[in-house]
């Protein structure tokens, strides 16, 4: 393995950049991801679309969403009124 020489200048230059990255880390990451703020994180949650939410898909889709683990990303059918149904928020 070739060994490198590295001067003062250019640790300082990589030292600096490298505490820059890790105090700015808390602000470039949302507090939603780590779990903090009242959320569950990133790792803890599922993610989910649903696909056809008519009747028992719009019923489905509520239950989920009363779960606090649970994210909704996306929502699809073929029905242009049971999209807009499962589209608007619930009431409960």
């Amino acid at each position: 393995m070739k060994e490198r020489n590295i001067n003062r200048r250019q640790f300082l230059s990589r030292a600096t950049g490298a505490a820059v990255g890790a105090i700015s880390f808390p602000y470039v990451i949302s507090p939603s991801a780590l779990g903090k703020a009242g959320s569950v994180a990133a790792s803890n949650r599922i993610v989910m679309g649903c696909i056809g939410v008519g009747w028992m898909g719009t019923e489905n889709l509520r239950s989920f969403l009363r779960e606090k683990d649970c994210q909704l990303v996306a929502v699809c059918d073929v029905d242009v009124n049971h999209l807009n149904s499962a589209s608007t928020p619930s009431t409960e």
